[in-house]
């Protein structure tokens, strides 16, 4: 255990007790006197209320302070920890008894200009406890996963429901199972209904063994973001994560698509160079990048770095499917569909992305026949297994039947599909965009 921090992280701030600094993201801000030692008494009792009393003895020693005072430094500090109104984030009033710091606090050290948190020194050690046979069932588990691929996806779930059976509290295969659950309905493999709830039951339990984990807080996040569109707290989350373990690139990658999803492109740009500055080599976090430019418009640059990534690794599959996504996206629909036609046929991954696609890009074309085929292929197999109504909505808009394409997407939207996030920035309904109904979904996600 760490002694004698100099330096506490919590949401998306950390404080630097030495220099007596607030820090959100990069930004400093220095903290008087008294509204330091305040925030410095709450942070340090570990989530239990402070009473008046303790307060006032410590802060302001023998001069003591008055109600109204004290009354007014809480304010003030609430405002400098960005809470307005009755949002309440960290202070919480407790009536009668007197304040507690809500978020989750974890102590740090800077070691020269880096600052490390106790949380990321011990994760490694963690992975370990459990002894040999658990830890390669997680590694196999972790490996599986970044194919993305259903069988994959699948495969890997049951590597940490294994690791579970030998100790059910070991929490990086809780966080593994969360992870899966979650991946497999943003890839659109198994309904999100169905498949969140097992994700957020897994990470609730990761988070009661290990509420300091970053990667838990990152997984909390996507959950946040991908089931309940609580865009507030997903970032919290996703802050939160990052303040745990800075070099995290699995934070970084989440934080990417949290400001993906909200139109703050250079900020998920940002994350996406930051995680790749840590593991320059990992060909995941390459095509995060790319992906990040294609949902910012930057076709070509994205297209550009995935064919590098398949120039050096020609079955990265996952980076031929976005590729093909890409050349549709910017008006290319014969170089789609030859990256389209070279992904191996898999029948669990061709309703949720090989097919649709294609079919989009034969519309685009002008081979209606051969789209309207897969078309009718789609909806038929709709009535027996999990097709995303996303899909059949890209599909419908570009044989230009827009009624049915606006059907779809309510469907989506009453499913609550993971897909929708993407409806401002990838354009497949742009000509719907104006619409009274397009309109009020986009109220219904985005607040």
């Amino acid at each position: 255990m760490m002694v004698s921090p100099n330096a506490y992280l919590f949401g998306r701030y950390r404080l630097d007790a030495m220099r007596r600094l607030l820090f959100c993201g990069a930004v400093p801000t220095p903290v008087p006197e008294r509204l330091f030692q305040l925030l410095l008494v709450l942070i340090q009792s570990d989530g239990k209320v402070v009473d008046r009393d303790t307060i006032s003895h410590r802060v302001w020693g023998e001069e003591g302070v008055t109600d109204s005072n004290l009354a007014q430094h809480v304010y003030l500090l609430r405002l400098l920890l960005g809470e307005r109104g009755k949002s309440r984030s960290y202070i919480l009033t407790v009536p009668g008894k007197g304040y507690r710091f809500a978020a989750t606090v974890t102590p740090a050290q800077w070691a020269g200009d880096e600052l490390v948190a106790e949380s990321a020194l011990s994760a490694g050690k963690r992975l370990m406890d459990g002894g040999l046979e658990i830890f390669a069932r997680y590694c196999r588990g972790s490996a599986l996963l970044e194919r993305r691929t259903a069988p994959a996806l699948f495969a890997a779930l049951e590597a940490f429901e294994e690791a579970l059976r030998l100790d059910p509290n070991y929490t990086p295969a809780l966080i593994g199972v969360a992870r899966s659950h979650a991946l497999l309905a943003e890839y659109w493999h198994v309904p999100g209904w169905d498949a969140f709830p097992k994700a957020k039951t897994a990470i609730d339990r990761a988070l009661e063994l290990d509420p300091h984990s970053s990667t838990a807080h990152a997984v909390l996040s996507e959950l946040l973001l991908f089931r309940d569109w609580d865009w507030v707290r997903a970032e919290e989350e996703v802050l939160t994560a990052i303040s745990l373990n800075p070099q995290s690139t699995f934070a970084r990658n989440n934080a990417a698509w949290f400001y993906v999803f909200t139109g703050q492109y250079a900020k998920a740009l940002a994350h996406a160079q930051q995680a790749l500055m840590v593991d320059a080599a990992s060909l995941p976090l390459q095509l995060l990048l790319a992906r990040a430019l294609v949902h910012s418009g930057e076709y070509a640059r994205g297209i550009a770095i995935m064919s590098n990534l398949l120039d050096s690794d020609p079955e990265f599959y996952i980076a031929r499917r976005y590729r093909a996504q890409a050349y549709l996206l910017c008006g290319q629909p014969a170089l789609s569909i030859e990256d389209l036609e070279t992904i191996p046929r898999e029948p669990s991954e061709d309703p949720s992305f090989r097919l649709p696609m294609l079919a989009r890009a034969y519309a685009e074309l002008g081979d209606v026949p051969r789209a309207k085929e897969i078309y009718t292929f789609l909806q038929t197999l709709a009535r027996s297994q999990y097709v995303v109504w996303w899909n059949l909505a890209i599909v419908a808009m570009g044989l230009g039947l827009a009624g049915e394409a606006l059907g779809y997407l309510k469907n989506a939207l009453r499913d609550r599909e993971p897909t929708l996030l993407s409806l401002c920035s990838l354009p497949w309904f742009k000509p719907i965009s104006e619409h009274a109904e397009f309109k009020r979904m986009l109220r219904e996600i985005w607040p």
